[in-house]
């Protein structure tokens, strides 16, 4: 009888934590370059399996890399990347990667995400003039104002995506083992931004089947109690 207990208290917890998940998905479903987060069922069904040992893991999050749709903006410092590369940023808390190319320039002439965090290049910061003509960005990242180069963007590709740890801010940084590696065959597309690859309405979908599946949980829980105070009593 306990284990029904902690089996049904063990899903409705994991069901919870899968339902914030889908609820933080949808919150950034239009989220430039955002990533999709996804809950493991193996955890989820792993845990039920020892929930009478009272063992509950957390709960294990993956990322969904798959590219977003290209939105066209006009705007010459809006960038996507074309391939699986990130930009890289450089951060007060270190080297940050990011899908988001909604760049502008300071005004120093720093190239620079909403925050101010500065865009990588390949020889450090990238900075134009703010008194000279409007900078160009080419498919391979080279930076060009009024036709000469100032820089190139650096791009950066990992041979193990999964390895990436998703900050608050929705980027990326790399704690071990992700294997960075400067990319050469992605391109950039100025002037357009890559959107979130989240499906709101897949989302919307798996958040009902997720509310049924915790209601039935929950009923479960609530009838086992029942059965367990009947025999109480039953016994007293």
């Amino acid at each position: 009888m306990n284990g029904g207990i902690l089996q049904s208290a063990a899903a409705l917890d994991l069901l919870g934590r899968m339902q914030e998940t889908r609820a933080q998905n949808l919150a950034n479903a239009n989220t430039v370059g955002y990533r999709k987060r996804i809950s493991s069922a193996e955890v989820f069904a792993a845990t039920l399996r020892r929930a009478a040992g009272l063992t509950l893991p957390g709960l294990k999050q993956s990322i969904d890399f798959t590219p977003g749709n290209f939105q066209q903006t006009g705007n010459s410092l809006d960038l996507a990347i074309d391939g699986g590369a990130f930009f890289a940023l450089e951060t007060e808390r270190g080297m940050r990667f990011t899908r988001n190319g909604n760049f502008s320039l300071d005004a120093g002439g720093f190239l620079v995400a909403s925050d101010g965090a500065r865009v990588a290049g390949e020889n450090g910061p990238v900075q134009a003039d703010p008194a000279r003509g409007e900078v160009e960005i080419d498919r391979r990242g080279a930076v060009l104002q009024d036709g000469e180069p100032i820089g190139t963007l650096r791009l950066v590709e990992f041979r193990n995506q999964q390895r990436l740890a998703p900050d608050e801010s929705g980027r990326f940084r790399d704690p071990a083992g992700a294997d960075p590696f400067d990319s050469v065959d992605s391109s950039v597309k100025q002037g357009y931004l890559e959107m979130s690859n989240v499906n709101g309405i897949d989302e919307m979908i798996q958040m009902i089947s997720g509310m049924r599946a915790f209601e039935a949980a929950q009923k479960a829980l609530v009838g086992i109690d029942k059965i367990r105070a009947m025999g109480v009593s039953s016994n007293g």
